[in-house]
């Protein structure tokens, strides 16, 4: 009998976890380049994603584990939850900013799976990359696009992340 959905969705939600925490252990104090601790965290909401997928939608199992376009789509569904939306009641103005801020950061770290969004946006995590008539490695690429990570949205986004991950069994995007 082959694996449920809620197993796949375990799994997932079980590695998400897994890859968070080598991105916290990455992001501490030290001289890592920045492009593995990307790499770890594009990795760890991609498949917390996938979880959240797998439980809550009825999207095709070869579809979610082929595919490396996920995240976006979750962050919206997450931040249009009802949970997210109890938390901001009376401020949505306020929560109106929230998603635009965090679907830009989903979309960027979403863009750093090579697969992704090759021509438009080469930059990713893992192999180098053509730009002019250079070649860009990500050990020594600084990422502009993700240093909103350091400030106010960016730990906002990580703690959504995070949560996600540890409270997988009380929350949901239907």
């Amino acid at each position: 009998m082959p694996a449920s959905r809620r197993d796949w969705a375990d799994g997932y939600r079980e590695q998400s976890w897994s890859d968070f925490e080598v991105y916290q252990t990455l992001s501490g104090e030290g001289s890592v380049p920045f492009c593995h601790q990307l790499h770890y965290l594009q990795m760890a909401c991609e498949k917390i994603a996938k979880a959240y997928r797998f439980r809550d939608t009825a999207t095709r199992e070869d579809k979610l584990t082929s595919s490396h376009v996920a995240l976006t789509s979750f962050i919206e569904s997450l931040l249009s939850s009802t949970l997210v939306k109890k938390d901001y009641k009376g401020r949505d103005a306020q929560l109106t900013q929230v998603r635009k801020d965090i679907r830009n950061i989903a979309r960027e770290i979403e863009k750093l799976a090579p697969a992704v969004d090759k021509e438009q946006s080469p930059s990713n995590a893992e192999y180098p990359w053509e730009s002019g008539k250079h070649i860009v490695i990500p050990c020594q690429y600084s990422y502009p696009n993700l240093s909103s990570l350091r400030d106010e949205n960016g730990r906002h986004f990580l703690k959504l992340i995070k949560e996600a991950i540890l409270k997988f069994d009380k929350r949901t995007i239907r």
